[in-house]
């Protein structure tokens, strides 16, 4: 008897960051689909001031109203001069209907006179897999690196165009998937995630 391939449902309505997270459990043995009308079915879960609890908030949620296993994951930069701003709230920075372009904008102007040594941030992930039965665990990855002085770069989303990982002259709007899947902090949590589901599926 052949065996089923179990389904993961990705708890997001953000297509940038579902490739991301498809991409990395392309190994593990599961057949990955995203939440429909995922907007809609996760509103009000997210807001709180964590990316743990918003995580497990999404993934649960899709775990319930789908009955298969969840994943969901709440990211954020936090920018040393702004004391961890805007963190969990990345999302809905400026406001939540503000465009990347927008709160990218908002960023760049609170820094303007910022000088470089002074422009310290990391990219933050949170992970979390949730079962239909309400049970979750979790994986946590960071990026550190700086923001730079103006967007710089086209071939990521969010504030990729304004972050300049450790090592690295270019933002990862100009470095590309290829070195972002490597180095973000996505990559790290989801590296984890998926240590885990290899050795659970």
């Amino acid at each position: 008897m052949i065996k089923a391939i179990p389904m993961m449902v990705l708890a997001t309505s953000n297509f940038g960051k579902a490739r991301e997270l498809a991409h990395f459990l392309e190994s593990v043995p599961v057949k990955v689909t995203m939440l429909c009308d995922a907007k809609a079915k996760l509103d009000g879960v997210e807001g709180k001031s964590d990316y743990e609890q918003n995580a497990i908030a999404k993934a649960r949620r899709a775990a319930e109203v789908e009955g298969k296993t969840a994943l969901g994951e709440d990211s954020g930069l936090e920018v040393e001069w702004l004391g961890g701003k805007p963190g969990p709230m990345s999302a809905r920075y400026v406001s939540p209907d503000a465009t990347a372009t927008q709160k990218n904008e908002a960023l760049l102007g609170e820094l303007e006179k910022t000088p470089d040594e002074e422009r310290a941030a990391k990219f933050v992930s949170l992970v979390a897999i949730a079962e239909p039965s309400g049970a979750v665990r979790t994986f946590r990855g960071e990026c550190s690196g700086r923001i730079a002085v103006e967007e710089r770069g086209n071939r990521g989303f969010g504030y990729d165009p304004v972050f300049i990982p450790d090592g690295y002259e270019k933002t990862l709007g100009e470095l590309g998937v290829e070195v972002k899947n490597k180095l973000s902090h996505r990559a790290m949590a989801m590296a984890k995630a998926r240590e885990y589901l290899e050795a659970n599926c």
